[in-house]
């Protein structure tokens, strides 16, 4: 030795430095040459030093060579818990051979599987699991005293500096796609490297006691056998890694184990957090994304490590310290000096920061690959491209994870998912991890998992299954989880079931077995009747219901929604009530009658009652959309802003941030108004989980959100629907004094709910912003109004141009015939017009149909727009209706109009529209040829009725909620859809001038940008 060496300085990385040892062996040898009296192992029956590890399994070594086993062999090694387990693989490793670690609770059938495609030599055992390899035809080396009579003087085992770092070191089996396993081969170099680079980061040392819990098949016991064995500590063999929670920390706590090295997410969080936790300081999680409660219990009372690594690039390449401010469980942290992380899109080339990629990992610590899988290991252990190559060197391999994430500004990265646990329902992509991430985020959630359960009958749905901290069971419902995730969550990844569990199982590594997760009661096969008469209705919807749902037993007065029911099951119940009611009650009007009792006494009254004409239906709106329309309070302006605020404002109100036109305008706002503080109205239960709200809408919609927006915006936690914005009365007060500008993009966009059920999120926030603007002092208002308030009038006024200036009473009458959507928005446009008539400097901006993002082609998957295109994708086919216009636009191009506009105090009492130029204005038909021309998607145009026909039953199809627009007659025999043929041009003068200068102008949907729309949706 070249230094002194005693327990206080003694660290692998000392040892390294100071020794140039080369590989794990010699790291080994110098530990147990520098300390052969500490400790290194104690189990329940028997402890031993590190100078009896290192010659009891130089003996085993020998022992082994009169087997003739070579170098670069494979031996399996399946015994129970103990020190002679870790001998073996010592020994192993000391002769040049790979170690094979295999669970004796593994099923018969795998472990021969793994065996075969090994071609191991020999099996090491113990009386334990010898009975489990009966009948195969493999040597087996049973552990007895025996294999240690080799006398000291005929001990041969390889030389350290024999061994070829290429040479295999270790193999650990993982699950593969096919059910086959794949056994991944750790070469000596990547195992030396990481055992390096991870010791060296995280600074392991002699002075440690540390808990060894994890299975060895599991790549992470690297971390909790060698890492400790590699820096001289003492390793606690803990007996059993099923028996988890308290009896756990009692062992901790009763050994004095002050490190350990890995515990599952999942079994951290069944540790008390009100108990003692004695010397323990420093704790590494992995495996799983844990729960945020998790991280908040424990990363203030431990060093809170969270190690992130598939087993092809040994164990862990990133890894990230937990800290009290800083506790987003998808932080994985940055890479090791030995690990190169690369971010790539499918192209490989990089992403900018904050933009989702693949995870690709290079460098020293990547596998060899998969062994005797030459395919397989292609597939993802991966050649460099040449601009690669050109920095890391022509033979630079990468393995590509199948793990997606992003750079954060910090330079940490942020895991996002796998590429494979997204799922596709009801058209839309689903990432399993991010439900789990928002359920897991609730205080009184311990573990999650969510499934697709795929019934014989009827759509699949999303169950998750949760189990809760003890003292929490009873004190949530849920009916609160439900509400607090509609929060978070968008419909469509709303679970339709959640099923509570004492405990969720576990896999041998620790991992939730989603496997053994199931639904306690089944459903019956049942068949709805054909037809039934109106006193059979109350059964007729039961069946359907109980079929739809998957339930067993249903009350009259349970609430459809409440019971996981949602638009596109809306549209099957529709679908499957029988005609007569069908022609009585339209699909939107369901929302209405959301329960059993109500919906068979609405119907029975129709059917007994002669059906109002369209014309008589229309006009009764027509009457409730006036008198909505009127201002719900009378107020006087007598004193008006400043103009020049528009230009310099130093407090702007900004709703609908968490929407995808919301989300656009804050990112344009913050840098156009550097001196303002944007106040951000959201919905939620605390300023936290608001502020993780509107990130996760920036990284749904690929924004980029920096560090320093969190100093520019401040969030109001309140209710659009509620006065005073569901506000205190001295919050409220504030406000009115303090805001200046008023920015309104909030709005509920559904293209089923009725106008009844819109009415309260748009109608009614709008006289609530309107309250806002008109108290304590005057403010400056702008709002998004839509295209959509012309409706399809001109087959009731007979014009082709409309122009921003012209009144949109004269569309009334289509309005009255349109979806509730566009009713709303008439009526808050309406009301604005009038607080405008009283002296309010209102700004009104009416946007085309905003279909995605001009550059990242960002959309959100389940508006009308986005769901037509994915349909006529998946159908080879779109409708040949003439002049179906939605004035198509991009958000890039809306928000940057509204922000340059709004600054202008002569745009103050204008209308403008935000729509396409005439030669650029895109059809339905016009959109669907340029896809199959851009992207070579081929469609054909179909007639109406014929298309219809393609899908009308199909309800996996992303456009099947919104079946009604294609088959409720609206006028004249026509559905919605074709009522919107060869509707209006449009006029924008006060657009046009107030951009002339400027070189903001609307996007031309060319080939760049819809690719880009169909890649974001993954249809490219």
């Amino acid at each position: 030795m070249k230094h002194q060496i005693n327990q206080e300085n003694l660290t692998t990385d000392f040892l390294i430095q100071n020794n140039q040892l080369k590989n794990v062996i010699s790291i080994f040898k110098a530990v147990s040459k520098s300390i052969p009296d500490k400790t290194a192992i104690i189990s329940e029956t028997e402890s031993i030093s590190y100078g009896e590890l290192d010659r009891r399994s130089d003996l085993l070594a020998s022992y082994l060579h009169t087997l003739e086993l070579k170098a670069g062999t494979s031996v399996a090694v399946c015994m129970p818990q103990s020190v002679d387990r870790i001998i073996s693989f010592l020994a192993v490793l000391k002769i040049g051979a790979a170690y094979i670690p295999l669970d004796g609770q593994l099923p018969e059938n795998r472990m021969k599987m793994m065996l075969d495609d090994s071609h191991t030599e020999l099996i090491i055992t113990g009386s334990t699991y010898i009975d489990k390899f009966a009948g195969m035809d493999l040597k087996l080396l049973t552990m007895g005293n025996h294999v240690y009579e080799t006398s000291e003087d005929n001990k041969q085992i390889i030389q350290p500096d024999e061994i070829d770092p290429m040479q295999t070191a270790y193999i650990i089996y993982t699950s593969g796609s096919t059910g086959v396993p794949k056994g991944v081969e750790i070469h000596h170099e990547a195992f030396y490297t990481f055992v390096h680079s991870f010791t060296k980061l995280w600074g392991f040392s002699a002075k440690d006691r540390t808990l060894q819990f994890s299975s060895t098949g599991f790549d992470v016991s690297i971390i909790d056998i060698w890492i400790p064995l590699f820096s001289g500590a003492t390793i606690f063999l803990y007996p059993d890694n099923k028996i988890v929670g308290k009896p756990l920390l009692d062992f901790i706590v009763d050994h004095n184990i002050d490190v350990v090295p890995y515990l599952p997410p999942a079994v951290l969080s069944t540790l008390p957090t009100d108990t003692p936790i004695g010397c323990l300081h420093t704790l590494s999680i992995a495996g799983e994304v844990p729960s945020e409660q998790t991280v908040k219990n424990w990363c203030n009372r431990v060093r809170l490590i969270n190690v992130y690594g598939p087993t092809e690039t040994t164990v862990s390449v990133v890894s990230h310290q937990f800290k009290d401010d800083d506790t987003n469980p998808h932080i994985i942290g940055k890479p090791l000096e030995s690990a190169d992380i690369h971010i790539l899109n499918k192209d490989l080339e990089y992403v900018n920061s904050g933009i989702t990629g693949e995870i690709y990992i290079g460098g020293k610590q990547v596998a060899k690959g998969y062994i005797n899988k030459p395919n397989e290991t292609a597939e993802v252990f991966i050649e460099a491209p040449e601009w690669m190559k050109s920095k890391y060197g022509s033979d630079y391999r990468l393995y590509k994870s199948g793990d997606r994430g992003f750079w954060r500004q910090d330079g940490n990265i942020e895991f996002v998912g796998r590429l494979d646990d997204q799922v596709k329902l009801r058209g839309f992509r689903i990432e399993l991890k991010e439900i789990e991430h928002h359920i897991s985020q609730l205080a009184q959630v311990a573990n999650v998992a969510v499934k697709v359960h795929r019934p014989q009958t009827g759509l699949p749905i999303l169950i998750a299954f949760l189990e809760l901290y003890d003292n929490d069971k009873e004190r949530i419902s849920l009916e609160d989880i439900r509400v607090r995730l509609k929060q978070s969550l968008p419909t469509y990844m709303l679970p339709e079931k959640i099923i509570l569990y004492d405990k969720l199982p576990l896999t041998l590594t620790g991992k939730i077995d989603k496997s053994k997760l199931h639904i306690p009661l089944q459903k019956t096969e049942r068949k709805a009747k054909a037809k039934v008469e109106a006193r059979d209705l109350k059964q007729e919807l039961t069946e359907i219901w109980l079929d739809l749902l998957n339930l067993e037993h249903i009350d009259e007065n349970d609430n459809f929604f409440d019971l996981g029911g949602h638009s596109l099951m809306l549209a099957q119940l529709h679908e499957r009530l029988p005609l007569n009611i069908q022609k009585k009650v339209s699909l939107p009007e369901l929302y209405r009658y959301p329960t059993i009792s109500l919906f068979v006494r609405e119907a029975e009254n129709r059917l007994s009652q002669n059906e109002a004409s369209q014309q008589q239906k229309a006009r009764l709106v027509e009457q409730q959309l006036l008198k909505d329309a009127e201002l719900p309070f009378d107020f006087e302006i007598t004193v008006q802003p400043d103009p020049q605020i528009l230009a310099n404002p130093s407090h702007i109100f900004l709703t609908g941030v968490t929407g995808f036109v919301g989300s656009h305008l804050l990112e344009e706002l913050i840098p156009k108004n550097p001196e303002a503080l944007i106040y951000c109205l959201v919905r939620a239960e605390n300023e936290e989980l608001a502020l993780e709200r509107i990130k996760s809408t920036f990284l749904k919609f690929k924004l980029v959100w920096k560090i320093e927006y969190e100093n520019r915006i401040k969030i109001i936690l309140g209710d659009l629907t509620e006065p005073k914005l569901g506000l205190d009365e001295s919050t409220y007060e504030k406000l009115l004094k303090d805001i200046e500008v008023i920015y309104h993009m909030a709005s509920d966009v559904s293209y089923v709910k009725p106008y009844e059920y819109i009415k309260k999120p748009n109608v009614d926030g709008m006289a609530n912003i309107l309250h806002l603007a008109v108290n304590e002092k005057t403010k400056f208002l702008i709002i998004s109004s839509s295209m959509g308030v012309y409706s399809w009038g001109r087959s009731f006024t007979g014009k082709t141009w409309m122009t921003e200036d012209e009144p949109i009473e004269q569309n009334l009458p289509a309005v009255c015939r349109d979806m509730g959507y566009i009713r709303s928005k008439w009526v808050m446009e309406s009301m604005a017009s009038k607080a405008r008539e009283k002296g309010l400097p209102l700004i009104n901006f009416r946007l085309g149909f905003v279909v995605c993002h001009g550059k990242t082609g960002a959309t959100p998957l389940n508006q009308w727009w986005s769901s037509l295109m994915r349909s006529c994708i998946e159908l080879k086919a779109f409708p040949l209706v003439m002049g179906l216009k939605d004035e198509v636009v991009t958000v890039d191009y809306v928000c940057k109009a509204m922000v340059h506009i709004s600054r202008k105090p002569e745009a103050v009492g204008l209308n403008f529209n935000l729509n396409p130029l005439p030669e650029h204005d895109l059809s339905l038909t016009d959109f669907c040829v340029r896809i199959s021309d851009y992207c070579g998607l081929e469609m054909r145009g179909l007639d109406f009725q014929n298309w219809f026909e393609q899908w009308r039953r199909n309800q996996e199809l992303p456009i099947y909620s919104l079946l009604y627009l294609f088959t409720d007659d609206v006028h004249e025999g026509k559905s919605l859809v074709e009522a919107y043929e060869n509707t209006y041009y449009f006029k924008s003068s006060n657009t046009e001038y107030f951009l002339k200068d400027t070189d903001i102008r609307p996007a031309v949907f060319n080939k760049n940008v819809i690719e880009a729309y169909l890649r974001f949706m993954k249809m490219i």
